[in-house]
């Protein structure tokens, strides 16, 4: 297994990295750093190596220097652009920091051997960092479909193809320092051991379940359904055959995992955020609730430029999984089902459902460890052989969108055509869509379309 594991590990590292370089030394797209959302991550490690600390301060005139305050393009004096938060008097992340702790040991040697944080040096080293990331929850993930799911090589391979290249794991997660990519490394890590705790009730087992779970959650907060679900199986499956004390004395060891977190959280937003307050989200939890729901839900899922189903279509397997699985009443996968379903249901309702300034769904790839956990239920039934063909065609697909997306996001179209949450028809457009708008960007610079669309100049 760990041959695999590293060949998995190193195969998707290397696609992932030279995906970007490629486009980057060619010129294709010039857009390196994907969001401006990730930018605290990129710089934090080298306060964390050179300082020991996570403030900010010494790379606030480089930040806003290239990126004033997106919603304000020339900066004003004492405006602290929305990925910052002043704190203390310092400035820190307006977002979730750990992904920026996993990373350090990447940046550890270049920087020790006295690399500035240049630009150029940021950008490289943030896209190996973010690669890496996603190649070693790929590697998880393999551990996990091999001992826990019983599946074949050809299945498990079909999974985590489907996993690393046929989500926006491949076009958007992979390419940049978001924190989604750390959520589903160690919701992978959560589910593995789960189920090893399941099996053998091992003290270290459930530790690390409830440790890789608080880290999820700390990663990014909409882990935290997912986390509740996982350790609320775990105790309903024990209480099958244990007492409530015993059940009570078997989850101790999660509550540890857990309160370790709890503590780092205290810790860390009591030196460098002063209070709760400061944290990045927390002064959106009563005013992003603002969607145009119920045309929000179907939106996540449906939406021509970032519905679920239209960037990575091999998901209608997972939805027939699901079904499947309701109607033989196997609850692990009905369980993976109704994160998904509360997952996309609750994200419906928040303004910035659709993703911002993104590739394809990147508010749900949170839960894509579970859409592919799904397609287990279709893979191993009969209808499999019947839609084989369909499924293929539907994987061959979700594979080229995401190439697409290598290729041409750079945010061009989100500059012509966004008009933010409060009017959100152009989600809805066909004709203006990310996949149309960028096909006559094609045509216009062959030639064929020399007059035809402005915006796409």
């Amino acid at each position: 297994m760990i041959k695999h594991f590293l060949f998995i590990v190193l195969s998707s590292f290397f696609i992932f990295f030279f995906s970007w370089y490629f486009v980057h030394l060619t010129g294709i797209n010039g857009l390196d750093i994907k969001s401006e959302d990730t930018l605290p991550a990129i710089f934090i490690p080298f306060s964390v190596i050179k300082k020991g600390d996570i403030f900010l301060d010494d790379y606030f005139t480089q930040l806003i220097g290239r990126y004033p305050q997106p919603d304000d393009k020339s900066y004003v004096k004492g405006l602290v652009p929305f990925y910052l938060k002043y704190a203390n008097g310092h400035y820190v992340s307006a977002f979730p920091i750990i992904t920026a702790f996993l990373v350090v040991p990447v940046y550890l040697l270049p920087v020790l051997a006295g690399m500035s944080p240049s630009w150029n040096f940021l950008i490289f080293i943030s896209h190996i960092a973010s690669a890496l990331i996603l190649a070693l929850s790929g590697g998880f993930l393999y551990l996990l479909l091999r001992k826990h799911f019983n599946l074949s090589i050809k299945n498990t391979y079909l999974l985590l193809g489907i996993y690393l290249f046929g989500t926006v794991n491949y076009a958007m997660i992979s390419q940049a320092l978001w924190q989604h990519g750390t959520l589903q490394l160690f919701l992978i890590l959560s589910l593995y051991f789960l189920f090893e705790g399941l099996k053998t009730e091992s003290i270290k087992s459930l530790f690390l379940l409830g440790l890789f779970s608080g880290l999820s959650i700390l990663s990014r907060p909409t882990a935290l359904l997912s986390c509740m679900l996982i350790i609320l199986y775990f105790i309903l499956q024990k209480k099958k055959d244990c007492n409530f004390i015993n059940v009570a004395r078997k989850t101790i060891p999660i509550f540890i995992g857990l309160f370790i977190c709890v503590l780092f959280f205290a810790y860390y937003n009591s030196v460098y955020y002063g209070n709760i307050s400061n944290q990045g989200y927390s002064s959106q939890l009563t005013k992003g609730w603002l969607s145009p729901f119920p045309l929000s839900f179907f939106g996540v899922w449906l939406s021509p430029s970032k519905g679920i189903l239209i960037f990575t279509p091999v998901f209608i397997f997972s939805i027939v999984g699901f079904i499947l699985s309701l109607r033989k009443r196997n609850y692990l996968f009905v369980l993976f089902g109704l994160i998904v379903f509360l997952h996309t249901l609750i994200i419906s309702f928040w303004k910035h459902w659709y993703g911002g300034w993104s590739f394809g769904y990147r508010m749900s790839s949170d839960i894509i460890p579970f859409l592919v956990l799904l397609l287990i239920s279709f893979i191993n039934s009969e209808n499999f052989k019947k839609y084989a063909k369909v499924f293929y065609l539907t994987l061959v697909f979700s594979l080229l969108v995401q190439i697409y997306g290598i290729i041409f996001y750079d945010g061009v179209w989100h500059a012509a055509y966004d008009k933010g949450f409060q009017n959100t028809s152009w989600l809805w457009s066909i004709k203006d869509s990310e996949f149309a708008f960028n096909a006559r960007r094609v045509l216009v610079k062959v030639g064929f379309l020399s007059k035809a669309c402005p915006k796409c100049l």
